[in-house]
């Protein structure tokens, strides 16, 4: 008997400290999908960790719908990846997104929590900065609050996300514009005050409503604070207004608490409401969105509007076609043209700033020169003198002469 349960010990512990399996996976997803990056490469990972481990996180996480919730099963990927390398990533003539990775996977730890997962997600990826701008109204509350910006905050912290305090970091910027100035230098003065730097990658931003209800008793016990708590919440790109995602928390009712004071009760509903409007394991929504996002734009490539200031029809239909034959674009969206005013590209790109702006140099022969760039803007300043608008180059037209996977 001891020598069995010796024997079964060890094949216990031989598994759980077995060594990682590196496999090969490939996932897809709809090209028409605003999300077929993230959900293919969703996909690639769940598929790699199910090769590997024998585990399918899409059960263990109870996803009903992978299309909604590829985010949750990205992030309880992360809780079984060791580490893993983009092997080819593009949009096909099928219309779909395929993402091929090799992955090195585990077992991980059993039952391990979405927060732990999501922290291994910065640990391998890095953090974005993200600020947070909550308002909230509590029936009855003796002042103003901010419970669900403390909450998001708290919840953003313990992630190990790089939070930002917006208001801060504008005073500081104030304090240095007021330096300049005293020093004379009056254009860096100018360019502070104006408040045209960015100071996040991803702003949380919504409004959160709880009414109280009053006290009342449940299944006999003590009489116990009830509100009714509801709201929304965004998570936006600031440079470019792109709203990544949406969480609505519609109105709850009968939300308890029993703790004695009102006040702290209100806090207690709140972050309840919170950490299950998600259905994340205690994570507030819009954490796994925003990873899956920023996940994504490091591996596959980052979606980076171009703006162009007076540049020619002739330079403007040059960069897509020099663009259309970059290995590392994958796609190309003219999306306006004017040439005396704002002319606007969105390109999907693992380029970096500088890469890309070099690129676009090249193709206008230098006469179009980076001016600003923010994490997924770039201004460029052009000395070519406008004609008329390409062909194509209007809306979401396609060109007629470049496959519409390289260029719509």
């Amino acid at each position: 008997m001891k020598k069995l349960i010796l024997t079964s010990s060890f094949l216990l512990l031989t598994s759980y400290f077995a060594p990682a399996a590196t496999v090969e996976a490939e996932g897809r997803a709809p090209g028409d999908m605003k999300t077929a990056r993230e959900q293919a490469l969703a996909d690639a990972l769940r598929e790699a960790v199910r090769v590997g481990t024998g585990v399918d996180v899409l059960s263990t996480t109870g996803v009903s719908d992978f299309t909604l919730d590829y985010d949750r099963i990205l992030s309880s990927a992360f809780g079984h990846v060791k580490s893993y390398k983009v092997i080819s990533s593009g949009l096909g003539k099928d219309q779909i997104y395929t993402v091929k990775v090799k992955a090195e996977v585990e077992k991980g730890a059993p039952g391990a929590k979405n927060t732990l997962a999501l922290r291994q997600i910065v640990l391998l990826k890095g953090s974005p900065r993200v600020s947070i701008a909550v308002q909230e109204q509590i029936d009855g509350a003796p002042a103003p609050t901010k419970y669900a910006q403390g909450i998001m905050e708290q919840t953003a912290r313990e992630l190990q996300f790089n939070l930002v305090d917006v208001g801060t970091a504008s005073g500081q910027e104030s304090k240095m514009a007021a330096r300049d100035a005293i020093l004379g230098n009056d254009k860096n003065a100018k360019l502070r005050s104006a408040g045209i730097s960015q100071k996040s990658d991803f702003l949380i931003e919504g409004n959160i409503v709880a009414r109280y209800v009053g006290k009342q008793s449940f299944y006999g016990s003590l009489p116990q604070h009830v509100f009714s708590v509801g709201g929304e919440l965004r998570a936006i790109r600031p440079e470019t207004g792109e709203v990544v995602a949406v969480a609505a928390l519609p109105g709850t009712e009968n939300v308890e608490s029993d703790l004695d004071s009102k006040e702290m009760a209100a806090r207690d509903v709140i972050q309840k409401v919170l950490s299950t409007a998600g259905k994340n394991d205690g994570t507030p929504p819009l954490f796994n969105k925003i990873l899956a996002r920023w996940v994504t734009e490091t591996d596959l490539g980052a979606m980076k509007r171009l703006e162009f200031t007076g540049i020619s029809s002739e330079d403007f239909q040059k960069i897509q076609t020099d663009f259309a034959d970059t290995e590392k674009i994958s796609a190309v969206w003219p999306r306006e043209f004017d040439s005396q005013g704002i002319s606007v590209l969105d390109v999907e790109t693992r380029l970096d700033n500088m890469g890309l702006g070099q690129e676009v140099t090249k193709a206008t022969s230098g006469r179009a020169k980076l001016d600003r760039s923010t994490e997924n803007l770039l201004a460029f300043n052009s000395s070519g003198a406008g004609a008329t608008a390409p062909a194509g180059a209007q809306g979401d037209a396609k060109s007629d002469d470049k496959p519409w996977w390289k260029v719509w």
